[in-house]
């Protein structure tokens, strides 16, 4: 197939947004994954590409091909153009732009992102979860327990049963064998998660844990092991990728449930304030 039929213009991110509806279940996971990942995709080789999709190594060569390209590495070579040109002139920002300008500008398209990629009743849903859990652990390594650590402070501060897990030290496991009743386990993780986190995740669903998982994509481990999903948008072009879009879905989370009962928390919070260690912005 000619690559000027098969991929019009020479743009693959296009190519695979307009012919996603007509792939095969297999080549419409390849293209999902490259297409929520593509600032990743230059680095992946066939064999990564294919472990994250659940396909073959067969199978994204052929799909390389059928995009018009030579063979998979001709497609990255591509893929690795036109992230470099994201990254230089994102969303049209000009050549001699700030650094700090472009940052924010680029949290303001991670945040439009990660608002596109959630729907309001699955949100809600999942509020409703939380506030029915009899115990909550959250669970996040990396820059994932950075999350984490920010819905413990929160969540704790509302009175919620809730314990964090960020490392795989001993405390981290018992800590699903000490899970009471109604137990939810809100794990964070993104892209390859950290195989503690999965194994973690698997303990607490044989012990009748809800899972809901907060991650950059359908595809990840997280969200396949989760019984409900939040999704978040993670911009990867700098070696400190912006966790804005994931601190905006913890915001959230934790913004509905004081809202949704707002008179007990208040409640709360007074009482809170006649403790002699309160903090100044309780008083």
């Amino acid at each position: 197939m000619a690559r000027d039929k098969a991929n019009p213009g020479g743009n693959l991110l296009r190519a695979l947004k307009e012919g996603f509806d007509g792939f095969s279940p297999s080549r419409k996971a390849i293209a999902r994954y490259l297409i929520d990942h593509f600032d990743e995709a230059p680095f992946l080789s066939a064999q990564e590409l294919a472990q994250r999709t659940n396909t073959t190594n067969s199978t994204v060569v052929r799909f390389a091909q059928h995009l018009g390209y030579a063979g998979y590495p001709e497609m990255m070579k591509a893929a690795w153009h036109e992230h470099r040109l994201s990254v230089g002139g994102q969303m049209h920002f000009p050549v001699d732009d700030d650094f700090s300008g472009r940052a924010l500008r680029t949290d303001i398209h991670i945040l439009n992102q990660t608002m596109g990629r959630n729907e309001a009743d699955e949100f809600l849903r999942i509020v409703e979860l939380v506030e029915k859990a009899g115990t909550i652990l959250l669970a996040g390594m990396f820059e994932a327990a950075l999350v984490v650590d920010y819905l413990r402070y929160f969540l704790a501060i509302m009175g919620l049963p809730v314990t964090a897990v960020t490392d795989a030290a001993e405390d981290s496991v018992a800590a699903v064998l000490n899970m009471g009743r109604r137990p939810l386990v809100l794990a964070v993780g993104f892209g390859t998660a950290h195989q503690f986190l999965l194994r973690l995740i698997r303990s607490a669903r044989e012990r009748g844990a809800t899972i809901v998982g907060i991650s950059d994509n359908e595809f990840s481990e997280v969200a396949k092991l989760a019984d409900e999903n939040l999704y978040c948008y993670l911009d990867s072009s700098s070696f400190a990728p912006s966790l804005v879009g994931a601190f905006s879905i913890a915001n959230a989370l934790v913004s509905s449930l004081y809202t949704r009962n707002k008179g007990d928390y208040d409640a709360h919070f007074s009482r809170l304030r006649t403790l002699p260690l309160s903090s100044d912005w309780l008083v």
